[in-house]
């Protein structure tokens, strides 16, 4: 981050990193520094909204998932379907969606 403050990857790495260890006021921090880094980078957005579904707020998954899809490529619409990041968001209603625009 101190070398390349412009790139977001560090921080949404260390977002989900936090949610592993359990430590989601430190993910929230590190997923918002990575939004405001850069807000409408495809990665970016996929990332967060890994950290979100793993922290179980989901509405803010499914917004950032709504908002990429569209614009992704084959392989991450692919990788939206089949990571186990998204897992919690499988039986839920909005769920449905995602597989539309992911398809």
């Amino acid at each position: 981050m101190a070398r390349n403050p412009e790139n977001a990857r560090p921080a949404y790495i260390l977002a989900n990193a936090h949610a592993t260890l359990g430590e989601v006021e430190k993910g929230k921090e590190w997923a918002a520094r990575a939004l405001a880094i850069d807000p409408d980078d495809v990665m970016t957005r996929y990332n967060v909204a890994c950290f979100y579904s793993l922290c179980g707020e989901f509405d803010r998954a499914f917004d950032l998932l709504g908002a990429f899809l569209p614009r992704a490529n084959a392989d991450m619409k692919f990788w939206t379907l089949n990571d186990s990041d998204f897992d919690p968001l499988h039986g839920l209603p909005r769920w449905k969606e995602i597989r539309e625009l992911a398809e």
